[in-house]
C-alpha cells in the first residue's frame, strides 16, 4: 500500500522569530500598555494600545478568552445553568454546555483566573511594571540621543530589555521563579501535557484500509496552512504581537483547537497509538504556547514561561516527525513530512 503525499513545507519556528517574539513581549507588556501612561518618559507622544483585558459581561473571562471558548462575551452565563462562564472554567466545567455532563476536555484552554500565573504570584503587578518603566526612563536619560519612544524601541537591545525585566521582577519578588515552577506542577495541563490511552479512540482494526484512512487524516492536518508548526503561523503570531491585532491569530487558534478535538475522536490503529499520542501531546502544548503568548497583556509571567517552553516543544515535534517517518517506512507507506 502506498499513500502519495507531497513533501511538506513544514518549518520549525525560526530561532530569529522566537527571539523577536521575546522582544515584542517585553516591549509591549512593559512599555506600551495603557495602564502605564503615567509612568512614561515621553507622555502623550508614546504609543499606547487598547487593553486586551476587557470583560464586557463581568463573568471572569476576558472578551478574547470568550472568543476562544466560543461563549457569549455579552452574556455572563452562556449556557444558562446558573454559573458564570468564568466560574465554570475555573472549576473545570464547560461554560457552553449545561450540567451535569459538562466537564471540560482533558486539554482545556489555559485561560481565565485559574491559569493566570502572574496574578497568583504578584498581588500588585503595577509595582513590577513601574519598576520596569523607571529603568527604561533611566536608560533614556543615559542616552540623550534618544528623543522618542520609537527611537528607544529601535535602539534598545534584547539583552537590555531582558535585564530590565529581570530586575523589575526580582525587585518585587525574589523567589518568583520557584513559585512559577510550583504553580505549573499543579497545572500540568498547561505545558506538561500527557496523553493516556483512555484519552484517545484506539481501534483494534490494524488493517491497511484503517491505517490508510488514519494516516491521510493525520497528514492532512499536519500539512494544512493553519497548522501551528508551519512557519506561516509563527510569523502571524509575531505580527499579531507587534500590531496588537489578534483577530487572525484567534481564528488560527480556534481552527487548531477544532482539529485537536477531531484528533481525539479519530479511530487510531493500534500500531499508531504511541505516535498519535506524541503528536497530540505536542500540538496541544504548542496551542497552549500560542494562547499564553497571545494573552501576554494579562499574564506576562505565563507568556515568558511559554517562550522558554518553545525550544522543548520544537524538539518534541522533531521526535514526533521521526516517529511518523519510521512507522511509515516499516509499514511501506510512501509519505514524507
Amino acid at each position: 500500500m502506498k499513500i502519495e503525499i507531497r513533501k511538506s513545507h513544514l518549518a520549525i519556528l525560526p530561532i530569529a522569530i522566537v527571539f523577536a517574539i521575546g522582544i515584542l513581549l517585553f516591549v509591549s507588556a512593559y512599555s506600551k500598555k495603557d495602564a502605564l501612561s503615567t509612568f512614561t518618559l515621553w507622555g502623550s507622544k508614546e504609543t499606547t494600545v487598547e487593553s486586551q483585558n476587557k470583560d464586557s459581561d463581568n463573568d471572569g473571562l476576558r472578551d478574547w478568552e470568550e472568543n476562544l471558548y466560543k461563549t457569549d462575551p455579552l452574556n455572563p452565563d452562556t449556557d444558562a445553568d446558573g454559573y458564570l462562564d468564568g466560574e465554570e472554567i475555573n472549576s473545570g466545567h464547560n461554560p457552553s454546555i449545561k450540567g451535569p455532563n459538562d466537564k471540560l476536555d482533558f486539554y482545556p484552554l489555559p485561560v481565565g483566573d485559574k491559569y493566570n500565573i502572574t496574578d497568583k504570584i504578584f498581588s500588585d503587578i503595577d509595582s513590577v511594571l513601574k519598576s520596569y518603566i523607571e529603568q527604561k526612563d533611566e536608560y533614556a536619560r543615559d542616552h540623550p540621543e534618544i528623543k522618542s519612544s520609537q527611537e528607544y524601541l529601535a535602539q534598545v537591545s534584547q539583552s537590555t530589555l531582558e535585564e530590565m525585566f529581570t530586575r523589575a521582577i526580582l525587585y518585587n519578588e525574589k523567589n518568583w521563579a520557584e513559585q512559577v515552577n510550583t504553580i505549573l506542577e499543579e497545572m500540568p495541563e498547561v505545558f506538561q501535557i500527557e496523553i493516556a490511552d483512555k484519552d484517545i479512540n484506539i481501534s483494534e482494526n490494524n488493517g491497511s484500509e484503517s491505517i490508510k484512512n488514519y494516516v491521510e487524516s493525520l497528514i492532512s492536518y499536519i500539512q494544512s496552512e493553519e497548522f501551528l508548526f508551519q512557519e506561516k503561523s509563527s510569523i502571524l503570531l509575531k505580527d499579531s504581537l507587534q500590531s496588537n491585532n489578534f483577530d487572525q491569530l484567534d481564528e488560527l487558534i480556534k481552527i487548531n483547537d477544532d482539529e485537536i478535538a477531531k484528533m481525539v475522536e479519530i479511530p487510531v490503529p493500534l500500531s499508531w497509538k504511541e505516535t498519535h499520542k506524541q503528536v497530540l501531546k505536542t500540538v496541544i502544548t504548542m496551542r497552549n504556547i500560542y494562547i499564553s503568548l497571545r494573552g501576554y497583556d494579562s499574564d506576562p509571567v505565563k507568556a515568558t514561561v511559554a517562550i522558554n517552553e518553545t525550544q522543548r516543544v520544537l524538539s518534541d515535534w522533531e521526535k514526533a516527525i521521526e516517529q511518523i517517518n519510521k512507522l511509515s517506512t516499516m509499514q511501506n507507506l510512501n509519505l514524507s513530512i
